[in-house]
């Protein structure tokens, strides 16, 4: 139990270590809060681009129903997203990436990706399998969450 708890120190020392340098990738590359790029993220990967809002507050638990009404109604207000009822339910709000929040997501990823190639092509072939393997022990680590 001991060494357990020293190796979750251990982790948690890491990841405040790493987080300014997160904030400060994405601060470089745009203006969205890390929730707004989540959000639109999220609509990205989906097929048609759009989902009901209550299944993105469930993706984004413990988010407050009135901070996600907020962050969207943003989101909407700077032409990213759009808001519609639901035919069959009125009730249900559907929320759908629009191309101008599909470009910029896009445009997100590809700033990120220019921003972090010089560091990655620094690691070696080892290094770069490890951390490319250390994303799926993060998902196991945090997928009960």
């Amino acid at each position: 139990m001991v060494e357990e708890k020293g190796s979750i120190a251990e982790i948690l020392n890491g990841m405040r270590l790493v987080r300014p340098y997160f904030r400060k990738l994405f601060s470089c590359v745009t203006d969205l809060s890390n929730l707004e790029v989540l959000i639109l993220s999220l609509l990205d990967a989906e097929p048609e681009g759009r989902m009901f809002l209550s299944d993105l507050q469930k993706k984004l638990t413990p988010i407050r129903a009135s901070k996600l009404t907020n962050i969207t109604n943003k989101l909407e207000d700077e032409g990213y997203i759009v808001k519609d009822r639901s035919k069959e339910d009125r009730r249900k709000v559907i929320i759908r990436i629009t191309q101008k929040g599909r470009k910029l997501y896009r445009d997100f990823e590809d700033a990120v990706a220019e921003a972090v190639t010089p560091g990655i092509e620094k690691l070696t072939p080892e290094e770069l399998e490890i951390l490319k393997k250390s994303f799926d022990v993060w998902l196991k680590v945090l997928e009960d969450i």
